[in-house]
This record gives structure tokens, C-alpha cells and sequence, in this order.
């Protein structure tokens, strides 16, 4: 066992419907030693319950963490996405629902960041705010591959579509990236949903990271500035390294707030 404590956070989160929906198909932790993202596929049944399910899925299966690992955490996010496919053959409605993830998870010593989708996590530190995760999406791919450039890419047919997301099959926890991340005191995590990225600009976003000491209040600040742009649902978490063991505190957001016997009631 790493005798190395497990480093604290303080943490803020936030979820709004937006201005053009009328559910909220995002699902969010924020904890001052957890912060999770999830956003259901569109275009797919029961979003909600998808980002809802992983997230409450595995805010309980991530306690206790003293000796977690890569492949520990592999087979936990094998375990809420066996969920996922349970709950689809007991309710064959609901066949095909998906969702993003990205996580952090804060162990001794340091912290590792899960990833599948294009929700996204950002490390803010010595005053750079540095995107960490790479968006699974077949808009990154033609983008990195430079097959379309940017102007092109905002009315691409396939620009919405995702490479690889959490759906139940057997091969999804496979393409989940988990890596161990390096954490210092003053470090700040920030990790949201397309539904900030993909219409907040970048350097609105580097500007209230910067200028905004409380992680709630960035949090809410980023929606509300978010807000009149967005075409989707806006979710953010936010954590805060610092000094200190952590308690276990936190909160869900968006679908996940609520209990999830009330989210599958109303997708059946």
C-alpha cells in the first residue's frame, strides 16, 4: 500500500439545462477528492440515465481508494458499464444509451485521470490553462489528421460524432484512457461538458479560470457566461489542490442529483 497521503481539494461544480433543451442529459461529482463528468450521446435513448447511472455508479464503487491502480479502475469502469447493459436488457427501451466520462481520481500520492468521449479536463497551473484530454470524436480525428481545417469542421455532417463512448458492450472500458497524473498544491482542475467547450471561447475561459479564487464561484460564473451562446446542456466541476486529507465530501450535479429510480421512470 503507497504510504503517501491522498492529497484534498476544494471543489465547486455546477449544471444548467441551457436555453435550447428541455431535459439536462449531463451528470457530474464534485468532492474533495473525486470530480467526474458524464454527458449522454445524443441522439440515443435515455442520455440522462446513462450519465446519471456512471456517475452514481461510480462515486460508490471509487470509495475506498487507498489502492487503486490502472487496471483496478479499469474493472470499476468495466462494472458501471456492465450496469449500463443491465439496465438496457431489463428495460429494452432504453437499448442504446450512452454516455461520455471523464474523471479524476484522487489516490495517494497523486491522482489519475479517466477519459472516453469529448467531454474534457483541463489543468490550470503557474498561470497556463492546458487542455489534458484529447476529444474521442471524429472531429478531433479529421482536425489532427488534417483532412478538414477548423472553418470547415463547424458544419462537417460527422462533427457531433463521437469515436468511442460508455454503452455497455464489452469492449468500452478498453478504450477509456486512464493514466496517472501529477498533482501540486495550487494545481486546479477543471473538467466540463461540450456544452461549455464547444461555445465558450477559449480565452473566456483562461480568463475567469485565472481571475476567480473560489472554485464555486468560477463554476457558476463559466455557466452564466456560457449560457446565452450554448445550444446544449453546460455542466463544470471544479477542484482545487490543496493542503489537507480529504473528507469524502461532495455533491452530484445535473441528472445525477436526483435519484436514479426517478431518472428510469421517466426513460420507460
Amino acid at each position: 500500500m503507497d504510504s503517501q497521503p491522498t492529497p484534498a481539494m476544494l471543489f465547486g461544480a455546477r449544471s444548467d439545462i441551457g436555453p435550447r433543451r428541455r431535459d439536462n442529459q449531463d451528470a457530474g461529482y464534485a468532492g474533495d477528492d473525486l470530480l467526474l463528468i458524464a454527458d449522454g450521446v445524443g441522439g440515443n435513448p435515455a442520455g440522462d440515465l446513462a450519465s446519471a447511472l456512471i456517475v452514481r455508479t461510480l462515486a460508490e464503487l471509487l470509495r475506498p481508494r487507498t489502492e487503486s491502480s490502472e487496471s483496478t479502475l479499469r474493472d470499476q469502469v468495466a462494472l458501471a458499464n456492465a450496469r449500463l447493459a443491465r439496465t438496457g436488457r431489463e428495460h429494452p427501451i432504453l437499448k442504446g444509451m450512452a454516455t461520455t466520462l471523464t474523471g479524476l481520481v484522487l489516490v495517494p500520492g497523486g491522482a489519475y485521470l479517466l477519459h472516453v468521449g469529448d467531454s474534457r479536463a483541463y489543468r490550470w497551473r503557474d498561470g497556463l490553462l492546458e487542455q489534458v484530454t484529447t476529444d474521442q470524436s471524429w472531429r478531433q480525428l479529421l482536425l489532427s489528421q488534417g483532412l478538414v481545417d477548423v472553418s470547415a469542421m463547424r458544419h462537417h455532417p460527422m462533427r457531433n460524432m463521437l469515436l468511442h463512448s460508455l454503452s455497455g458492450a464489452l469492449s468500452d472500458p478498453e478504450a477509456v484512457q486512464i493514466h496517472r497524473v501529477e498533482l501540486r498544491s495550487g494545481d486546479r482542475w477543471l473538467l466540463a461538458t461540450d456544452g461549455l467547450t464547444s461555445y465558450l471561447p477559449s480565452e473566456e475561459l483562461d480568463e475567469l479560470t485565472a481571475e476567480l479564487q473560489n472554485p464555486q464561484e468560477l463554476s457558476d460564473a463559466l455557466v452564466q457566461r456560457c449560457w446565452p451562446r450554448s445550444k446544449d446542456n453546460i455542466s463544470v466541476v471544479v477542484g482545487d489542490v490543496c493542503p489537507g486529507r480529504p473528507t469524502g465530501r461532495g455533491r452530484f450535479i445535473g441528472s445525477a442529483a436526483g435519484p436514479l429510480s426517478a431518472t428510469l421512470q421517466r426513460a420507460v
